[in-house]
């Protein structure tokens, strides 16, 4: 079992790394190679869901868009505060289908791809000694 387990996590790694990131140079960097944030590049989103949404399409504006119930004393971190809920068991869609489709679902008329190139390293973490994902997190901003 754990030696599928590994093939499955280094299969889910080569995708992110081969497909999911669109082709970008850094200044002088030679075109065929990608540039990946906080691996081969700088990382401007470093924590995740809240270095992107801020201002007009912050977190808090967003979720009031959708009505979401209110979060007052419920939220400190982002992601990790909203698994809370967002699970299996409680019967709400989980966060990460909720991420990925919203993020993912128009395809190249995303926002998320169109505007800021759709890298999974905006809203994922990996470490490049091990392999390992993570999803990046950070203090809310409301």
């Amino acid at each position: 079992m754990t030696k599928k387990l590994s093939w499955l996590a280094a299969l889910a790694v080569w995708f992110m790394v081969a497909t999911c990131l669109p082709a970008g140079t850094a200044s002088g960097a030679d075109p065929d190679v990608r540039s990946l944030p906080g691996i081969s590049g700088p990382d401007t989103m470093p924590n995740g869901c809240v270095s992107c949404h801020q201002g007009r399409s912050s977190l808090q504006a967003q979720l009031a868009a959708l009505k979401h119930r209110d979060l007052a004393g419920k939220v400190a971190v982002v992601p990790d505060d909203c698994k809370s809920c967002h699970t299996e068991e409680s019967g709400l869609d989980s966060l990460s289908m909720i991420a990925h489709s919203m993020h993912y679902a128009s395809g190249s008329s995303s926002d998320f791809i169109a505007r800021y190139g759709g890298y999974c390293l905006h809203c994922h973490a990996m470490a490049t000694g091990t392999g390992v994902v993570t999803v990046k997190k950070g203090p809310k901003n409301w």
